[in-house]
């Protein structure tokens, strides 16, 4: 009974020590696990809020087929430019 006992005693332990590694210490921890999961909900709330905002104008698969139309919604609403190009705003006042 004694020996069983032990045995018991040394999984347990082990078990333990294997948890408290597993969620604390080690690289992969539960707190990371949290925090990249906040991001992931985060950048999918971006991403479907993007996307609402493309179908405002155009539906999304719209832009996704037709490379124009994605230039002139690039260039209207995100203002966005080519590299080798200077775009001048004016401002009446």
């Amino acid at each position: 009974m004694n020996k069983k006992k032990f045995w018991i005693i040394l999984f347990a332990g082990t078990l333990a020590a294997f948890l408290i590694y597993f969620f604390f210490i080690s690289d992969n921890n539960f707190k990371k696990h949290r925090e990249l999961n906040k991001k992931i909900d985060n950048l999918e709330k971006s991403i479907s809020e993007t996307k609402n905002k493309i179908e405002n104008n155009y539906s999304y698969e719209q832009l996704c087929q037709d490379s124009s139309k994605l230039e002139k919604y690039g260039r209207e609403n995100l203002n966005m430019q080519k590299d080798n190009e200077d775009v001048f705003v004016i401002v009446y006042e």
